[in-house]
């Protein structure tokens, strides 16, 4: 990966629908040149998906898990198939998730499964409130 690939990469991240073609004009390549550099780009796996960003809708949350020991890889494993955001911690709590859901009671059943994974000590849960 080079500096073009990054400058194509992070043009992406600002605009995952941004044309080829614009892309080109901005990295001083052909239209056929980025095409090739994104398909290569995503054959690596440097591209895992192309996405949106929509305005905020329902709830967001963060759940702090603290584990068993030895535990934090496997709640770290079983949390990713709830959210992609997993992060590991350091300090009172072993693990902290993301979690995205339509509405409140929605959000505590997803709660409610991260506490239930094997492993798990106890968790607290931060809401997001207000969103600008």
């Amino acid at each position: 990966m080079d500096d073009t690939d990054i400058k194509i990469l992070n043009l992406l991240r600002d605009n995952s629908r941004m044309k080829n073609t614009e892309i080109a004009r901005m990295v001083n390549l052909t239209e056929r040149a980025v095409r090739a550099r994104i398909e290569k780009l995503v054959r690596e796996g440097v591209i895992r998906k192309f996405t949106i960003e929509t305005t905020p809708v329902g709830f967001e949350g963060i759940v702090l898990i603290d584990t068993h020991v030895g535990r934090t890889p496997a709640v770290k494993a079983k949390a990713t198939e709830l959210s992609e955001s997993v992060f590991e911690c350091s300090g009172e709590f072993d693990v902290a998730v993301r979690l995205r859901a339509d509405s409140l009671d929605e959000l505590n059943k997803r709660v409610d499964e991260l506490r239930a994974f094997p492993g798990v000590l106890r968790t607290a849960t931060l809401i997001k409130l207000i969103d600008k």
